[in-house]
């Protein structure tokens, strides 16, 4: 008999495929993502001190005794139980963060997210726990999902009250029936034949991207309809002529994202529109100063005036060319007291460097444009300058995303990461000691929370450096391309 936890539920409900894997394919177990773990554990530790005095059933729900544990504390009738566990006779099991008891012979169940609001998947999960906790007897009176609220704004020491919301999970809920049926489902599933692979840009990608994609995707190439036909449409157009553009008929191409872009793989020829170009170039004004902005997002807010998951910029980049072909100059703020907020400092040294004039050419306009908004808010002593700023920001990534010039071997993409070695191929960042703003938000938070020893954060230190320059480097190189390719 299979046992089937709340997360082997979920799954089997978003695809039956992935639950087969994931129960008999041991070989294709996916890696485990620790650092979200953690995160969720001390978002889990905080929602428990906004409902003290409970007991911690500190066993693996899939342990006999964090059973009996549960039911001893039921039984001395305790006001809250944290990871409460039941498993039915059949093999359903699960742990609910925080039981609730009413004090009247029933309770809530409290299920903590570390997100800012309740996604569907999260319906799907304590619905599974509402019909495990209820098989085995214990009545249940209401269901919430506790999640941290995206208006909280720390002072001081932070207040668990408000930076939770629970939200009434009763409406969205399936009911004990569904969860009944689906159980059964995915019995039946896990008692028949592997079902193969499964292939749907919709499903595949439905509540959170599949671990089990690269296996089931392992023939997809790696430019195929899924990268130019959106959601429905790409998984309608791979059923009728599979993966493969080769295999798309002409009269399919009017449907693509961006024009051009089938024809240019399929023909191996460089997409360039003058008129696009020569739009983004008019805007320039000298001084150019190309800017760019590395950050953490805490799910608990570290500092005052920040928000859960608001992203705190602790680096900048700043290229400056004064004059056309002139000497290039670079500045840049990189924050080295774990602990401290890096805002103050990121921003006195950007008004410092800046200047008042010029364009600031930056590659997704609205991640710097928002930052500054946010730090607007945040510290309004620099409004002025920081929205004078936002004023003068042009978007390097509008010429490339619209296809002013483009190449096959961007896969579709107008991202730096793509653009830049399609263009500048001497450029490049794979053999950097970063390779991406998810690798210096990591290992930047680890540097926050003092948990890299002095060796690690020199050479963290350095990569940092090496990194950011380059993106804001790759700028300039880029806006070379751009005017080059108007000169031809």
């Amino acid at each position: 008999m299979f046992k089937i936890s709340k997360s082997d539920y979920v799954l089997g409900v978003k695809c039956p495929n992935a639950i087969w894997f994931k129960k008999l394919r041991k070989d294709l177990q996916p890696e485990f993502n620790t650092a979200l773990l953690e995160q969720g554990n001390a978002v889990g530790a905080l929602a428990r001190s906004k409902y003290p005095d409970g007991v911690h059933i500190t066993e693996l729900p899939w342990e006999r005794s964090a059973v009996l544990n549960t039911q001893r504390a039921i039984d001395n009738n305790a006001p809250y139980i944290y990871e409460a566990t039941m498993a039915t006779s059949t093999g359903e099991y699960c742990a609910v963060d925080i039981l609730k008891n009413n004090k009247d012979g029933t309770w809530d169940i409290i299920e903590v997210k570390s997100t800012t609001k309740p996604h569907d998947y999260h319906y799907i999960d304590i619905s599974f726990q509402k019909y495990v906790f209820s098989k085995c007897g214990l009545q249940i009176r209401d269901c919430w999902i506790l999640t941290l609220n995206p208006e909280y704004v720390r002072h001081g020491e932070l207040d668990v009250q408000e930076l939770f919301i629970a939200h009434d999970a009763s409406a969205e809920m399936q009911s004990m029936e569904t969860v009944a049926s689906e159980v059964e489902r995915i019995r039946n599933i896990l008692n028949g034949p592997e079902l193969g692979i499964a292939i749907s840009k919709a499903k595949c990608n439905k509540f959170y991207e599949c671990s089990y994609k690269n296996h089931c995707w392992r023939n997809v190439p790696p430019y195929s309809v899924f990268d130019t036909f959106k959601g429905a449409l790409a998984d309608e157009i791979y059923a009728e002529y599979g993966p493969d553009l080769a295999n798309v008929p002409a009269d399919q191409y009017a449907r693509q994202m961006h024009s051009g872009d089938i024809e240019a793989f399929l023909s191996n020829q460089e997409i360039r529109d003058p008129d696009i170009l020569r739009q983004f170039t008019d805007q320039l004004r000298w001084p150019l100063y190309y800017l760019d902005y590395e950050s953490i997002q805490p799910a608990v807010p570290m500092f005052d005036n920040s928000r859960p998951y608001q992203q705190i910029c602790f680096q900048f980049s700043l290229h400056v060319q004064r004059t056309p072909g002139g000497v290039l100059e670079h500045y840049e703020y990189l924050h080295n007291t774990p602990g401290t907020d890096p805002r103050p400092g990121l921003i006195q040294k950007l008004i410092e460097t800046i200047g008042d004039a010029g364009s600031v050419i930056v590659y997704n306009q609205g991640f710097e444009q928002g930052r500054n908004t946010e730090m607007a808010r945040d510290f309004p002593e620099y409004a002025t300058q920081l929205n004078a700023i936002n004023e003068r920001m042009l978007d390097l990534l509008m010429p490339f995303r619209y296809r002013g010039l483009y190449r096959p071997c961007q896969n579709g993409s107008a991202s730096i990461k793509q653009t830049l070695p399609a263009f500048v191929p001497e450029m490049s960042y794979e053999n950097m000691g970063i390779h991406n703003g998810t690798e210096a938000s990591e290992q930047f938070m680890a540097f926050m929370q003092g948990k890299q020893t002095p060796e690690q954060t020199a050479t963290m230190m350095q990569n940092l450096h090496d990194y950011c320059g380059q993106d804001t480097l790759a700028m300039v190189k880029l806006l070379e391309v751009v005017q080059g390719a108007l000169n031809k």
